[in-house]
């Protein structure tokens, strides 16, 4: 016999909004699909699919198969124990009558239980399910109020508040509308299209046709379509004239931008081509959200198999939200606007050529870095001396040090110039052009653009030596000056966003540069005013990039115990703990050289004494000691070479096949023997096997 399915309806949520700013739109989509499906299921309210889409003025649900009404359900009461519960005569008291009432049950239904030895008073309450439409009110109302803006604001006489004014709500379950109220509003069966280019009511009867009935008022209410179509009109458009270059995060921002997008290809002046290109798609990108072309052409120098020259190509594409048949007339709109961003573009680069990278430079006294640092000006000045510590102690060949000094001088002009105060994120790029207009070495041109890599997680590091010094020292003097100032990154807040600067900081030198951090944070923090070097500061900073190192090991794929043991021994080392990380990881895979080693270590330091030291008096060696000294002296050698030439898969099984000699010393020589003397060189004995181990790792922080 088949069992009936409980009869389902398509519920269809509407909230209708003026136009949304395009950033909180696709956080406030997560948060309505995931506020639906647990709002469902907290009503009991079963469905077979949920959707949600958005556009700029609407965030819509749509859910297929909801039940049309709540699954029933069965509810457990712990009331008052029994000895409160019933008096001597076995008659309920005050408190199960209050118990009874205030869950709405009859008291015979009772039951009595035993919890933890103490009998307690149960009762089972059966829940009938209420119909959707009864329940569906509140629901999506909570919907509405749920949903965390950045920023909210209020309107008209109303108290609500919402991202932007509210001005229509779609609720219907099936053919039905579902009454709920928002402010002012009421909902209703009714929807609006594109705002210029449907300007009517539009009735919906069935969740099924809103789809189809949208686009057919100019609405593309699904957002992922929106972007396969405007990603197809950019390549279109750009196709004769090159390859466009769609950048992810401008493409999410025009997808939450438009409701019926349109492709449309402009141009602007090609005399504009020789300003660097990346202002160019900075201002069309970040400024106009246009779509820049890239082209490839090969110079006659250029021959055979050798790679093309990619530059920008003088058109653009723009998507427009409006009138198709108005596209010339949005075309040379957009083209317009272009044109005097460019001009301007153009403009302030020529004008800052004519002043200089060292004329900027003077001007850096005039911009404030922190209010405890000092100036611009006085940030280089330490970045300079940062450089010349890092050269010495790397022992830099004398030709990239002076081009690390030279990018160190210059690296932070272009701050005060006309085009990186207009286009602030092109901060090393403009100067990195500036740097090679005036005849700068091109290593020190490429050094000012790449002194600020890593900028993110996952960015590419610094790929020149100079580059590296200047990006290593900049970011050192930043974390350990805002760190003195008393800015440290408390919980999320991190408003200089030193956590990104350390883990920048520690990718070099992991990547690049074998310096020990210490010395580094100790030569920053000499620089710093004098009333900023207390005491504790570079411990501080030091305790900072630690909890990125960890942070950053782990995230390799080494195990947190790994990570701990070899960093309470060089955790101011990045490169050789990565190192070291590998080797221990790799060696404690292998169970019986790691039995070895971890048996070996753990008997020697259960009966080691660090004052007794490690001094052996050679006249006191009995047989069995002799032999387990025998084996120290004759692989400690080989073991500091290991450990000195970083070879530490071979450094750590030379102490695993010590094991023998340990178990032999222990197995024949009674190391607390009552004899003082003895004793104590027999210990002396076992601190000097675990002088071989220490110095790598804590082994005490790794599971047997």
């Amino acid at each position: 016999m088949d069992i009936l399915k409980p009869y389902t309806a398509d519920l269809l949520f509407e909230i209708g909004v003026e136009e949304m700013p395009s950033t909180p739109l696709d956080a406030a989509r997560v948060q309505l699909e995931a506020l639906a499906r647990t709002a469902l299921e907290q009503a009991r309210l079963d469905y077979k699919d949920l959707q949600v889409y958005s556009t700029p003025r609407r965030l819509a649900l749509l859910v297929s198969g909801l039940a049309q009404r709540q699954k029933d359900s069965e509810i457990e009461y712990k009331g008052p124990s029994k000895a409160i519960a019933y008096d001597a005569e076995g008659n309920a008291t005050k408190a199960l009558e209050g118990f009874a009432r205030g869950k709405g049950i009859d008291l015979a239904t009772i039951e009595l239980r035993d919890s933890d030895g103490t009998e307690y008073t149960y009762a089972i309450k059966q829940e009938k399910g209420l119909p959707a439409r009864d329940v569906l009110p509140s629901l999506l109302q909570g919907l509405i109020t749920g949903i965390d803006w950045p920023k909210k604001q209020r309107w008209g006489s109303s108290e609500v508040a919402f991202i932007r004014p509210v001005r229509w709500i779609l609720a219907i379950l099936g053919a039905d509308t579902i009454p709920l109220n928002f402010g002012d509003l009421e909902s209703s069966n009714y929807t609006y299209g594109h705002r210029f280019l449907s300007t009517q009511r539009i009735p919906i009867q069935a969740m099924r046709e809103y789809k189809n009935v949208l686009r057919g008022n100019k609405v593309i209410v699904d957002h992922n379509r929106r972007r396969e179509m405007i990603v197809e009109g950019i390549n279109q458009q750009a196709a004769p004239h090159g390859t466009a270059l769609v950048p992810e995060k401008v493409l999410a921002e025009v997808v939450n931008l438009c409701e019926f997008p349109n492709a449309l290809l402009c141009s602007f002046d090609p005399e504009f081509l020789r300003v660097p290109r990346e202002i160019l798609e900075y201002a069309m990108n970040a400024h106009q959200r246009y779509f820049a072309i890239q082209t490839e052409s090969q110079t006659e120098d250029q021959i055979g198999d050798q790679p093309k020259e990619e530059s920008l190509d003088h058109h653009f594409v723009v998507i427009s939200n409006g009138d198709p048949a108005c596209a010339p007339v949005i075309a040379a709109g957009n083209e317009s606007v272009m044109r005097a961003r460019l001009a301007d573009a153009a403009f302030f680069y020529d004008e800052d050529l004519k002043v200089g990278l060292d004329g900027w430079k003077k001007r850096l006294a005039t911009l404030l870095f922190q209010q405890n640092l000092g100036t611009m000006a006085d940030k280089t000045a330490r970045i300079e001396k940062l450089v010349a510590y890092l050269c010495d102690t790397l022992a830099v060949p004398d030709d990239l040090a002076r081009d690390g000094q030279r990018a160190a001088q210059l690296a932070k002009a272009d701050l005060s110039s006309n085009t990186v105060v207009e286009f602030t994120e092109l901060q090393g790029i403009v100067g990195s052009y500036y740097a090679s207009q005036q005849g700068e070495n091109p290593e020190v041109a490429r050094a000012i653009a790449q002194h600020y890599w890593p900028r993110y997680a996952g960015d590419t590091l610094p790929e020149s030596l100079p580059a590296q010094l200047v990006a290593l020292a900049d970011k050192v003097d930043t974390i350990t000056g805002i760190i003195a100032a008393g800015f440290a990154p408390k919980g999320s807040s991190d408003p200089y966003a030193l956590r990104r600067a350390a883990i920048g900081v520690l990718r070099i030198v992991m990547d690049q540069l074998p310096l020990d951090i210490a010395d580094v944070v100790t030569a920053a923090a000499g620089q710093l005013p004098s009333e900023l070097q207390t005491d504790g500061l570079t411990q501080q900073v030091l305790d900072f990039f630690a909890s990125r190192s960890e942070s950053i090991l782990r995230d390799c794929g080494y195990s947190s115990e790994v990570v701990a043991a070899v960093l309470a021994t060089v955790a101011t080392r990045p490169a050789d703990a990565a190192l070291r990380c590998a080797a221990l990881q790799d060696f404690t895979s292998s169970s019986d050289a790691w039995e070895n080693l971890s048996v070996a270590y753990t008997r020697a330091k259960n009966l080691s004494d660090p004052e007794v030291g490690d001094r052996i008096d050679t006249d006191l060696l009995a047989e069995s000691d002799q032999n387990f000294y025998s084996a120290l002296t004759e692989a400690q050698p080989r073991i500091a070479a290991y450990l000195d030439e970083h070879a530490y898969a071979d450094y750590l099984q030379q102490l695993a096949d010590l094991r023998a000699s340990v178990d032999d010393f222990f197995d024949n020589a009674m190391i607390m023997t009552d004899d003082q003397q003895l004793r104590r060189n027999r210990l002396a004995l076992l601190n000097l096997f675990i002088a071989l181990i220490e110095p790598f790792a804590d082994l005490r922080r790794l599971s047997k």
